[in-house]
């Protein structure tokens, strides 16, 4: 056969092989580009073996098929790097497929191109002599010009994405191989020396290379028992094919002769052959490859069932780190978590306690944006060449460059990137393993959805511990703290406030329930940033928030708080967008041993401290002390027959008030009283509710003592100014009422009473049964008064007309329901016109 073919025999082996590997590889678009290419050698090389074996069914047939493989080359190579790069199939190819499939069938039916070659002897052996023709320049046209499109595609896919730039190195050198060693066949150094089929190998080899850098093959599927058992018959075949002379001279056989017995012998000595390199090359692929994969899958499954078990994210980290040391030859790894989105990814852990973790990378770092775009690692030697690399700062590349980075992989939540793992080398000269990418990849991987489940486990630990609003500890884990800091201060001082926001309940109505919660955060932000670390702050009740400050004595404590109510005090000073009221608080302190015995007694001088500041007019501090104690001892069991009956003087001096300014105000106020406390009683309300509407309906109108006489009393019509003063009276009423101790619960009336039941009333202009019911009932109380009195811009409407115009704006002034017992109540006697009086 000689060495051409024996040369010949070893590389379409290599190629068969390569080609069985990859058919029970998983399969894609580039893992089938690349069969085809294989396909397209095996044919060239195998074509060429056989015929110079000259096998059946005859030379002239192997060497077509050699032939079809090296027309098809071209064509298997432009499917190959479109689908490396990306990109899709083009016309060209197809056009040069046509054309070359054309060319070969007139080729092998009238041999116009290139005549099979004739066998002549030289030396004793065979050799093939080709006849060329200047008509063999119709195979070399196309291809030449298809080769140089080819060029072009790959310039174009390199300029679009210079990432692929490096990973084309090895393809090109595998073509460049593949053309010089075709080139040198004219060379007469190498006449008779096969270096094209050499050149064959060496490129499916870079080819495979190539695959592998990109992380499209895994070797394990060597070990594949198809693939063993192909393996071990390719070689069976090229052993059984160099030891059959010699087997034939040792048993002096022939097959013309002894046919049956050298079959039989032949058949035993094959499956010898075959059972022994089967067995070989398992044994080779268990120890070099798959040793070291279960050693790898161990350790990963070892991995995996430690971090299952904890929920800390730190225990996480330091296991993630540890298999990665484990597992690859590399240098020192970080880790950098995001505490919050925005927020930087500062280092959080390394397989060095003494590592310097003072850095971060900005979320808007092209490297991190890149990671959370891609589920791979990144090859930092390959990401140099990136269009992100080239967008990135030089402090940042700096960073990267001086701790010789070999691999960026993102510890990614969903689409979230919770984390980045930054892997060195100790040199920067150190060989890159490209299997080290999976191993990343599966260790990362599995710890992202580990920190996910402890970030789940920590996030709800938080809120069953913090009030969801202002986060600031919630009441029930308060408690806790306070019983264990009790424990721990026997033998210290233990400083407790409480501080109750004053009027939060008017604050709400004036300016709604969303600003409302906006206040209570600023006032929670205050008291955390005053506390800092010096103690801990809770979200005591609605309005409510507790300061437990240990190592505090009283002056301590009250010096702190009295800080914090000046900054709550101005803190709507700050706002651009619309005025505010100020808030003022009332705080209580005392402190354990001083005061209190224990935690039951501590709270409960708090709360009596609060309570005592409550009800002497809030905006103010008490601390708890002894003797404070000993005269407000009777303060929580003092109970009152009917606490309205205390405010009840201060009611009628300022009704007292009104009269002296405007007999009609106080009068008309009487009235109102008399209308809607009737109405209660007939709505079926409690007691308590009714004297909160009578005393509301007292005081409704008390913002009217602001208002000049002129604009009061004025006869004729009221202009803009004059009308936007006389609506000014509901809030300058609630300025007043709101100094008055302990009577905001006459407010939601007060400031309702103008509203209207379609919405179009003031000042908040709040419509339906958002409007409180007692402010309902004002409203139908107030204009059926109003109606039914003499003023001196109109005279009173008789109660037909009233009643009437009470039924026309049922649904659009007052609410239909009350205007429905009004009226029957109007009809049944149960309500009586109260005469009206003079203006």
């Amino acid at each position: 056969m000689g060495t051409y073919g024996y040369i010949s025999i070893i590389a379409m082996l290599c190629y068969g092989f390569m080609l069985l590997m990859f058919l029970t590889a998983k399969r894609n678009k580039i893992i089938n580009s690349f069969l085809v290419v294989l396909t397209g050698l095996l044919f060239w090389t195998g074509g060429s073996a056989f015929m110079r074996a000259q096998l059946w069914p005859g030379c002239e047939f192997w060497y077509q098929v050699s032939l079809l493989g090296i027309l098809l080359l071209p064509y298997a190579y432009y499917r190959f790097i479109l689908a490396f790069g990306g990109e899709k199939s083009g016309i060209a190819g197809r056009i040069y497929f046509v054309v070359m499939l054309t060319c070969f069938w007139l080729n092998a039916q009238f041999g116009v191109f290139l005549e099979a070659p004739k066998m002549v002897e030289k030396n004793g052996a065979a050799a093939f002599v080709y006849e060329i023709k200047p008509a063999i320049i119709v195979f070399f046209i196309p291809s030449a010009i298809f080769l140089i499109h080819l060029l072009t595609v790959i310039v174009r896919i390199c300029k679009n994405n210079p990432t692929m730039k490096v990973q084309y190195e090895p393809v090109m050198l595998g073509v460049l191989a593949l053309f010089l060693g075709n080139a040198f066949l004219g060379i007469p150094f190498f006449s008779g020396f096969p270096i094209d089929i050499l050149s064959g190998v060496v490129n499916v080899f870079l080819l495979f290379y190539a695959l592998i850098r990109r992380r499209l093959f895994r070797l394990q599927m060597l070990a594949s028992p198809s693939l063993c058992y192909g393996v071990g018959f390719l070689f069976s075949i090229l052993v059984f094919l160099n030891i059959v002379p010699s087997l034939q001279n040792l048993f002096h056989m022939r097959p013309d002769k002894n046919t049956q017995i050298y079959t039989l012998v032949f058949s035993i000595v094959f499956l010898i052959i075959y059972a022994l390199f089967t067995y070989l090359w398992k044994l080779l692929i268990r120890c070099v490859f798959v040793r070291e994969e279960n050693h790898q899958a161990e350790k990963i499954r070892e991995f995996n069932s430690a971090i299952s078990k904890t929920l800390d994210l730190q225990v996480i980290l330091d296991k993630t780190i540890h298999v990665m040391k484990d597992l690859m030859d590399v240098g020192n790894i970080y880790i950098c978590m995001q505490d919050a989105p925005g927020e930087p990814y500062r280092g959080v852990a390394s397989d060095q306690p003494l590592s310097d973790l003072a850095f971060a990378f900005e979320e808007e770092n092209p490297m991190v944006q890149w990671l959370k775009d891609h589920e791979e690692p990144i090859i930092y030697r390959d990401f140099r060449y990136s269009v992100e690399y080239k967008s990135m700062w030089e402090e940042e590349k700096h960073q990267l460059d001086k701790n010789h980075t070999r691999y960026c992989a993102g510890l990614k939540d969903g689409n979230n990137l919770a984390g980045v793992i930054l892997i060195t080398s100790s040199s920067s000269k150190k060989r890159l393993a490209y299997d080290e990418v999976e191993i990343i990849s599966n260790i990362t991987s599995v710890a992202s959805i580990a920190i996910k489940n402890a970030k789940l486990y920590e996030n709800a630990r938080l809120e069953a511990r913090t009030d969801e609003l202002t986060g600031l500890l919630n009441r029930k884990y308060f408690y806790e703290v306070l019983n264990e800091e009790f424990e721990k201060n026997k033998d210290a001082s233990l400083a407790l406030a409480i501080i109750n926001v004053d009027d939060f309940k008017l604050y709400n109505q004036l300016y709604g329930i969303k600003e409302g919660d906006m206040c209570l955060q600023r006032v929670a932000d205050i008291i955390n940033s005053s506390v800092g670390e010096s103690g801990y702050t809770a979200r005591y009740g609605a309005k409510e928030f507790a300061v437990l400050l240990p190592d505090y004595d009283l002056f301590s404590a009250r010096n702190l708080v009295e800080s914090i109510a000046k900054q709550i005090y101005v803190m709507n000073n700050r706002r651009t967008d619309m005025k505010l009221k100020p808030i003022t608080v009332s705080a209580g302190i005392s402190a354990a041993p001083y005061a209190a015995k224990n935690v039951k007694e501590l709270l409960e001088n708090v709360d009596l401290a609060v309570y005592h500041v409550k009800h002497s007019g809030k905006n103010g501090i008490q601390v708890f002390d002894t003797m404070f104690r000993n005269n407000n001892k009777d303060a929580h069991a003092k109970t009152h027959a009917h606490i309205y009956k205390e405010y009840e003087s201060t009611i009628y001096a300022l009704t007292a008030a009104i009269d002296a300014k405007d007999h009609y105000t106080f009068s008309h106020s009487t009235n109102v009283a008399y209308y809607a406390t009737a109405l209660a009683r007939t709505l079926g309300m409690n007691e308590d509710m009714i004297e909160i509407i009578h005393q509301a309906a007292l005081l409704h109108d008390v913002g009217k003592i602001g208002i000049p006489e002129s604009v009061l009393n004025k006869a004729g019509s009221l202009t803009d100014e004059e009308y936007e003063m006389i609506k000014g009276h509901v809030e300058a009423s609630i300025d007043i009422i709101r100094h008055l101790p302990s009577l905001d619960y006459v407010i939601p009336a007060v400031i309702g009473h103008h509203e209207r039941y379609d919405g179009k009333g003031y000042p908040r202009r709040i419509a339906g049964e958002d409007i409180p019911l007692t402010a309902r009932i004002l409203c139908v109380a107030d204009s059926f008064d109003a109606m039914t009195s003499i003023r001196c811009y109109k005279k009173a409407f008789p109660v037909k007309v009233a009643r009437e115009k009470l039924i026309q704006d049922a649904g659009k002034q007052f609410d239909p329901e009350l205007v429905r017992k009004f009226v029957e109540c109007l009809d049944n006697g149960t309500i009586n016109l109260v005469k009206a009086e003079e203006a």
